[in-house]
């Protein structure tokens, strides 16, 4: 209570580190925890409150107040730079994120071609080469039941024996017997 009793309106004007320095550590608290009203109507003399005492208060309350607001003005200043700064990155980020987004549209769509052009053509020369292998496949089979068939023929006719007849064609919808 100190701060608030010892001012007077005739005293000579304080540096700011004394004026500061003078109030209770109370004002430094958080507003949570700190009511300034509170405590200067706790700290008001018993007697000898007039309206000197009132403009006295008012004035160092004043004065107090304009140096907070000073340096919270010079505090604002200093950051100021640094916000701007700060929102020009952001602005920066935001268009260099607009341009990787246009260049990943246009990756995807190049990807999609190249695989269509790619993956596409790759798949029907595999399909053609297992066609080509089963179509080896089955001529080696019927090259092997010709075989058969002539040796079958040459048997037949060193033993004199008839030639079987040859089984009846399968049925036109490609179903056996």
């Amino acid at each position: 209570c100190t701060y608030m009793a010892s001012s007077s309106h005739s005293s000579p004007p304080q540096p700011e580190s004394e004026r500061l320095a003078g109030l209770p550590p109370e004002y430094f608290l958080p507003l949570e925890d700190f009511d300034a009203v509170g405590h200067m109507l706790q700290c008001l003399p018993e007697e000898g409150l007039g309206e000197s005492y009132l403009a006295a208060q008012l004035d160092q309350t004043q004065d107090v107040l304009e140096e907070i607001n000073s340096k919270l003005s010079a505090r604002v200043m200093r950051s100021y730079g640094a916000f701007v700064h700060g929102m020009a990155q952001v602005q920066q980020l935001k268009s260099d994120l607009v341009l990787t987004a246009i260049q990943c549209r246009a990756a995807r769509k190049h990807l999609s071609r190249v695989e269509t052009g790619t993956v596409n053509p790759g798949l029907n020369i595999l399909a053609r080469l297992r066609r080509k292998r089963a179509l080896a496949e089955l001529l080696s089979m019927v090259d092997g039941l010709r075989a058969l068939t002539s040796e079958s023929d040459e048997l037949c006719r060193l033993l004199g024996v008839a030639k079987p007849p040859p089984p009846p064609p399968p049925p036109a919808d490609g179903q056996g017997p």
